[in-house]
């Protein structure tokens, strides 16, 4: 609004004076400085992700193994660095510890294979690498909100 006024009064040749064009030109620099203080300067990290071939090669390797035990080794071993610097430079990467990003897999293949009603939901929790039927009903309603066996039923 303060620019309009400030453009209506430069076009119409100043009529209403030098010090309202003074008070909108200082306002709106008032204004702009706010603004600009709202702002977050975004910060430069110092830490970055995996770079994009390792970061690839380390997914496909948990999306094909996703059932199996993967642990944090052998997953800094794929990328070629250390257990700790590997995790730091996948959560940078992925906003996810390599855990997390794993148990997401397994629960969206638990959920792709729930739409076949043959199949026990122990098996299920078997070929989606779960320990146990119980870690997977717990990981299942943390991630959902819903019980395995009562997302099966609305599907």
């Amino acid at each position: 609004m303060l620019m309009s006024l400030l453009i209506t009064e430069s076009e119409a040749g100043g009529p209403c004076g030098r010090l309202y064009a003074d008070s909108l030109v200082n306002a709106l620099a008032t204004r702009f400085v706010q603004l600009g203080r709202a702002i977050k300067p975004q910060e430069k990290s110092t830490k970055s992700g995996l770079p994009g071939h390792r970061l690839r090669r380390v997914l496909e390797r948990m999306n094909s193994e996703f059932s199996t035990d993967l642990g944090l080794e052998t997953l800094a071993a794929e990328s070629g660095y250390s257990r700790a610097h590997f995790l730091r430079m996948f959560r940078a990467a992925t906003a996810y510890t390599p855990h997390q990003y794993l148990l997401n897999l397994r629960l969206e293949n638990a959920v792709r294979m729930m739409k076949e009603r043959s199949t026990p939901l122990i098996d299920i929790a078997v070929a989606c690498g779960f320990s146990s039927h119980t870690y997977f009903t717990k990981a299942f309603r943390s991630k959902f909100g819903v019980l395995p066996s009562d997302y099966r039923r609305s599907l």
